[in-house]
């Protein structure tokens, strides 16, 4: 029988596995492009210490090397002392596509944002819906889009953009109050491989 500190030792584990879900292969492709990661984007955002993540050990189901997180980060904490819920997209995995558990994710942040009347920060670094999770991945961007208008005109919605984004990570930000593209950011409707 496993005692509590084994099983404490072994969730600090896999949220340490969580914490950079692309290994050191993909700590060293973001380096070379020179990107700040997911989290280091809401570390940067945000007050020091003050983000709590949901669902950081969430994975798509059926698919046993899934991992954790889904291309997404999401949570909530301060700016400047006042509560937000954060949202950012996490390229290093699968291109921070949408699929079914990054859908949840996000589902759950936003909720929350809904429930407690937070503003909504939302990182865009995402090629748009995982092809591979097929019409799952657009029922999850219609889910998302929903509670979006929900959220519209009952608290302020940022989104900033970087790097390549496409398809719903663009439909999502354009309907938000404020739009903040970084220099070599750029966003299109369909990508060339999907038109491909």
């Amino acid at each position: 029988m496993t005692g509590t500190a084994e099983k404490l030792a072994e969730l600090r584990k896999l949220l340490e596995i969580a914490e950079e879900p692309s290994g050191e292969k993909g700590i060293q492709k973001r380096i070379a492009k020179g990107v700040a990661s997911a989290r280091e984007r809401v570390n940067i955002l945000l007050d020091p210490g003050s983000f709590v993540e949901m669902g950081a050990l969430m994975r798509s189901p059926g698919q046993p090397h899934a991992l954790y997180g889904d291309g997404v980060v999401t949570g909530r904490g301060m700016i400047d002392g006042r509560p937000v819920v954060v949202i950012s997209h996490d390229s290093g995995v699968q291109g921070g596509s949408v699929g079914e558990t990054f859908g949840r994710r996000v589902r759950l942040a936003m909720e929350f944002a809904y429930n407690n009347a937070c503003p909504v920060v939302v990182i865009n670094d995402s090629g748009g819906a995982r092809i591979q999770e097929g019409v799952t991945a657009l029922a999850w961007y219609a889910t998302m889009c929903r509670l979006q208008e929900d959220l519209s005109g009952f608290v302020p919605m940022v989104a900033v953009m970087f790097g390549k984004c496409a398809a719903g990570s663009v439909y999502g930000p354009v309907n938000m109050d404020v739009l903040i593209a970084t220099d070599d950011s750029y966003m299109f409707v369909t990508g060339p491989e999907v038109i491909k």
